[in-house]
């Protein structure tokens, strides 16, 4: 795994310079991380020792009872979460004169009980939170810290009760059966998805899921900074909060010294001044020329220059100064991009534009929605993990990242890198699809602290593009308001109360008066925009002429570009499929089926109906059974969701023109478990044939094809979404049509064409279908590949199937062979983790959405160069890189290796619909004694469509 420049983690050496300051006395407030704690259930028949924090209890008893991810633990450990739960660690120490000890849960997870040496120090019921307690009175030599966690199923139920006993249910109360969740998920202040849902798994996690610290200060310790910026003719401006926390009731003073090696010739300082302790901040601004300053930009329109930061703070409470060695010294180091962003909503011909600008240039976005890495949350910011993630967002030419209200508010490593990596991010708070206790005691002052704590975390990124305050609130009061019945009034008041009054009002904590750094608050999603929400609860949040719309009708053919919304931005979008199944073997018992854990799996409350109608819509095969056929309902699943995934983006990129769509994202990037889901990363990091295909059309210059049937033509576009400074006038390129028959692998008509397109510009063009197709070349035998070039250099291309392939005629034995060599294996000095092999394949007749899959046992993921692909050419080599388990040359073998095309389904189907042969060779030259592998599954179980033939010449 790649790893990140220091200064990117946060790790800046500019921390050295701080010697150049010339601040008064006082010592560097001081934190003590308390990691190892023991956990036992109430009975004390459970008890776990030594476990190291972060952690929570599914991680801690996963060695005793098994991994809630694998096989149907989900319903086998949902015992856990009715038991009340204990952790438990002793420390030593006790503070000096005068000085303050704080013990600062930052998050726990979730209705928790603390006591220290026996008494109670306090209650938490927010997950979101920080929790700070003076301990300073309490503390002894030796100390023992309890935090007994209440069950999350048990306490919302009582909530609940407690509510509808009082008339005054907070709807909806439990999920959809297929969901196999769990109910009232809306009554704690607790990730949503950890009850479940319709892609998820219910694992009700408890547990120390942030680290726990001591911290001795004398007066104050600083927590956040939030950098607003702005920009003039001449300058930028850096609009300056430094967030103080503090336990004493008076004024106190402080000084500052900011540090900025790259924008500063030397340090800025603020010399003594009085803070209020009601308002505990530090604020000022810095004027930059624009000269010393190289904007960040979303990925693919520029760089993402990042600016470390440094802040030392120092306060006292004696006017005459800090002792010598008291604790009055905290410090952080932060990095920015300089950048503006706006979001344009203008009155239009069609209702509101809605589309964001970035250094003042209009920006397509191109995203996807995130789900937290992990489903227990003390897992989800390990960093390997999210990069992984994050770096494969921008692999695909994603310029934004949607964090879902059903999850977290992330952590800092991630909003690292997607300032690194620059993916804008649309930030959800923590709500969805609910409506919310207003009435509970308190419920409402935890959420306030909830929405300050994390806006001040989050808001100096550059990538924080737009702050949404929930998910699907408005809708579902919308799509149930007869359901609600009488509480629909009241329902709707007390929605309006918190998001519209008490949520936005808190997030003023970042905003500006004279300037906004960034968009909104958008009250919810869908909606009808920023402007519109400020106006009342809006009646139409699927409207297509303003704001954003999510996009399901999965009754319809997702192929078919006519479906799709001409709307403003899509928000929500996708088709469900399945992981491949080297992914699938690893979450399986030795005695599990996996069509059974497959089913299992499913919590679409429709079931696996809308995947299998739309294969079958398209591929109307011989009568099978899935159930024997797995690999190749992963396949065709898969296909499925490519096909309709780049049908909607292409659809919606070629409505870019007067700005009526400016916006797609698709609905889901990443995954929880192994599962139908409509991710294109699955949770073990293996990628879907839809990730492959959205590095081509996703990428900044495409050419889009597509049938409009109402207009019986084909509408061609030239997208050129990025930025080329030095390139003043249209570019020129060629626009090449070929036609291809089934039967035959070479093109019989070719059409060249030339078009000039604009930076950041379209090109649009319409071709009559009758003049394509007609004599020799009809919808059945034909299918045609559009080819984007400049100077002969191919920069994209895309495909027209003008027939379902179940009715194409001539498709033939494309007679497949593959070989596979390996490009860097040296067992002597090998070391990496890392290793990489060539597929040279070669074909006779067109062959339709080659798809390779890879299992060996060693093999932790993998990542082809292209997959799923069209092959159109006689031979194609396609490169594979494989991350390793552990340090070794890995020999491929013809059994590692899947091959599946759509040829194979339909060749020969009268007699045996999967007779078409894939050869497949291996030359690579081992070590005369092979490496031994732990195989945890043995590969010659997994099914196979290909017939092996070592001695095949190529």
């Amino acid at each position: 795994m790649m790893k990140l420049p220091k200064m990117c983690l946060i790790k800046s050496t500019i921390v050295l310079i701080v010697c150049l300051s010339s601040m008064v006395n006082g010592d560097k407030v001081k934190t003590v991380s308390l990691n190892s704690w023991n956990l036992s259930n109430e009975n004390k028949t459970i008890i776990v020792s030594n476990l190291k924090a972060p952690t929570g209890v599914y991680t801690a008893l996963k060695s005793r009872f098994g991994d809630i991810l694998d096989s149907k633990n989900d319903e086998a450990l949902r015992w856990i979460a009715n038991e009340t739960w204990t952790f438990s660690t002793k420390f030593s120490g006790s503070p000096d004169k005068n000085t303050k000890v704080n013990l600062t849960f930052h998050g726990i997870d979730t209705v928790a009980t603390i006591r220290l040496n026996n008494r109670l120090l306090g209650n938490t019921d927010n997950m979101f939170i920080r929790y700070s307690y003076d301990i300073s009175s309490q503390m002894q030599v030796d100390n023992e810290l309890e935090v007994e966690i209440k069950s999350p199923l048990v306490v919302a139920r009582e909530r609940a009760e407690y509510l509808i006993s009082q008339n005054k249910s907070a709807p909806p109360h439990c999920p959809h059966v297929r969901e196999n969740g769990e109910c009232y998920r809306n009554m704690l202040r607790k990730m949503q998805m950890s009850f479940g849902g319709d892609w998820n798994l219910a694992a009700l996690s408890m547990g120390i899921w942030k680290p726990v610290e001591l911290e001795y200060y004398e007066v104050a310790i600083m927590r956040d900074v939030d950098v607003a910026i702005r920009r003039n003719d001449t300058h930028w401006t850096l609009d300056i909060r430094v967030f103080l926390s503090t336990g004493v009731r008076q004024n106190f003073y402080g000084e500052l010294t900011f540090i900025a090696a790259e924008l500063l010739d030397a340090p800025y300082e603020l010399k003594k001044r009085l803070i209020l302790y009601n308002s505990p901040q530090i604020e000022f601004q810095i004027n930059i020329p624009q000269g010393k300053v190289q904007m960040w930009w979303p990925n693919g329109y520029g760089e993402q220059k990042l600016y470390p930061l440094y802040f030392r703070a120092q306060c006292w409470l004696d006017i005459n100064g800090p002792a010598l060695k008291s604790k009055t010294r905290s410090q952080k180091t932060i990095n920015i991009g300089f950048r503006t962003i706006e979001l344009e909503e203008d009155v239009d011909d069609f209702g509101r534009s809605f589309y964001f600008k970035v250094n003042d240039h209009p920006i397509f976005i191109k995203g996807a929605s995130y789900v937290p890495s992990h489903i227990l949350p003390e897992q989800s910011y390990k960093e390997s993990k999210l990069e992984h993630i994050i770096k494969s967002a921008k692999e695909s030419h994603l310029n934004m990242i949607r964090v879902w209200g059903g999850g977290l508010y992330e952590s800092d490593t991630f909003y690292n890198l997607t300032d690194y990596y620059g993916l804008l991010v649309w930030q959800e708070m923590a709500f969805s699809g609910a409506t919310y206790p207003m009435t509970l005691t308190d419920f409402v002052e935890s959420i306030r602290l909830e929405v300050y704590q994390n806006a001040k975390r989050l808001a100096f990124h550059p990538s924080l593009a737009m702050i949404v305050t929930n998910d699907e609130i408005e809708l579902y009061l919308t799509k149930n308001k007869t359901e609600l019945g009488d509480d629909s009034t009241r329902l709707e008041e007390e929605y309006r109360n918190l998001f519209m009054g008490i949520i936005r009002h808190e997030l003023n904590v970042i905003s500006r008066k004279d300037f906004n750094p960034r968009a909104g608050p958008m009250i919810s999603t869908p909606s009808m925009g920023v402007e519109e929400s400020k106006k009342d609860l809006s009646t139409e949040p699927q409207n297509p002429n303003y704001g954003d719309v999510h996009f399901w009708q999965d009754e319809k053919d997702a192929w078919d570009p006519d479906i799709y919304p001409r709307a403003r931005f899509i928000t929500e979008f996708g088709i469900q499929s399945l992981p491949v199944l080297a992914s699938w073997n690893r979450t399986l018992y030795e005695d599990d089926e996996l069509n059974s854990i497959i089913t299992h799996r499913q919590h679409d409350p429709k079931g696996s109906l809308p995947m299998m109608k739309l294969i079958t819509r398209h591929f109307r095969l011989p009568a099978m059974d899935w159930d024997e056929n797995v690999d190749k309902l992963v396949f065709l699943s898969q296909v499925s969701q490519a096909m309709a995934v780049k049908t909607a983006t292409d659809v919606f990129r070629s409505e870019r023109v007067h700005k009526r769509t400016m916006g797609a994202m698709y609905w889901q990037l990443n995954d929880v478990w192994i599962a139908p889901t409509w991710s294109s990363v699955d949770y073990f990091g293996n990628y879907k044939i839809v990730w492959y295909w959205s590095k081509q059309f996703m990428a900044p210059t495409s050419i889009i094809a597509l049938i409009d049937n109402n207009n019986d033509r084909i509408n061609i576009t030239v997208t050129k979404e990025e930025l080329v400074d030095d390139i003043e006038e249209p570019e020129a390129y060629n626009i090449t049509m070929y036609t291809y028959q089934w039967s035959e692998l070479y093109p019989r008509r070719t059409e060249t064409f030339e078009v000039t397109v604009p930076s950041n510009g379209f090109f649009r063009k319409y071709i009559n279908l009758p003049d394509v197709f007609n004599g020799l070349y009809t919808k059945y035998n034909s299918f045609l590949k559009f080819e984007l070039s400049k100077n002969n250099h191919t920069i994209s291309n895309t495909y027209i199937f003008p027939s379902n392939f179940h009715q194409a005629t001539g498709m033939a034995d494309p007679q497949l062979r593959i070989r596979f060599t390996p490009d860097n294996c040296d067992e002597e000095t090998s070391t990496s983790h890392f290793m990489y092999y060539s597929f040279s394949i070669t074909v006779k007749m067109p062959a339709l959405f080659v798809y390779l899959e890879i299992y060996h046992p060693s093999i932790e993921k993998y990542k082809l160069s292209e997959n799923g692909f069209v092959l159109t050419e006689p031979i194609k080599v396609i490169h594979v890189e494989m991350e390793l388990k552990r340090d070794f040359c890995l020999e491929l073998k013809p059994e590692h290796v899947r091959v599946l095309t759509v040829n194979q389904l339909f060749v020969n189907s009268v007699s045996s619909p999967y007779s078409t042969t894939a050869s497949i060779n291996n030359v690579s030259q081992p070590a005369e004694e092979s490496t031994t592998v732990e195989d945890d599954v043995d590969a010659s179980t997994i099914p196979t469509t290909i017939s092996i033939d070592l001695d095949q010449e190529y």
